[in-house]
């Protein structure tokens, strides 16, 4: 397999999970969708704290990242420009939701490095399965955000691919652990968000910090 193969199946899998998903909306009652769409919250923010748990970052260094990441993400409006994309605020939580739990991970890390090195494409397809049921359900509850999640899948995964196939096994420890542990806040504030707290933070201005985090 060529590098960047199991990151395409992964974002194609979204978009055909995604659109399943849409199409078995309108079957579905209400208060099995809000019954969903709680679960998905709980399992969020479950796993956020449990990413802040495993992982001891370089705590100065996540500061200034999120900073950084914060500062770039709101001059260049990126949650404004996909709101005025999507037209729904609902659409923008369910892209949030489904991005962080589709990239976040060592299996995505791992994945990706793998299949880059040594052109092992095993675990990012098992990833990819997984994903690909996974936005069935959240798309079922999430609406037509969770198909736009595949974009942000080939961008995120497709750049650590890249990297890792030029650069080899580029990313430290320390960096793992920088990105997981940010990771793990994003995911924990998108928790609230679906709970419906905090609706007027832009969270989406903050996902740069994630993805510069990787590279210093």
């Amino acid at each position: 397999m060529f590098p960047g193969f199991g990151t395409l199946v992964n974002a194609g899998l979204i978009v055909v999970g995604s659109l399943l998903g849409i199409k078995a909306q309108q079957y579905i009652p209400y208060s099995i969708k809000e019954g969903t769409i709680n679960a998905i919250g709980l399992f969020t923010l479950m796993l956020g704290i449990k990413l802040l748990y495993e992982n001891r970052p370089e705590m100065l260094k996540v500061f200034f990242l999120l900073i950084v990441g914060s500062i770039f993400g709101h001059l260049i409006k990126l949650e404004e420009r996909l709101e005025s994309l999507m037209r729904s605020s609902e659409s923008i939580r369910g892209f949030m939701t489904a991005s962080l739990l589709f990239t976040i991970g060592p299996m995505t890390l791992l994945g990706c490095i793998l299949e880059a090195t040594k052109g092992d494409s095993s675990l990012i397809l098992s990833k990819a399965f997984m994903d690909g049921f996974s936005s069935v359900i959240l798309a079922s509850s999430m609406g037509r955000g969770v198909v736009f999640s595949a974009l942000f899948v080939l961008v995120f995964q497709g750049a650590l691919t890249a990297l890792a196939f030029y650069l080899g096994s580029f990313l430290s420890q320390s960096s793992m652990s920088n990105a997981l542990f940010i990771g793990g806040g994003l995911i924990l504030l998108t928790s609230f968000k679906i709970f419906g707290f905090l609706d007027k933070l832009k969270l989406l201005n903050i996902y740069p910090s994630l993805l510069i985090s990787l590279f210093v």
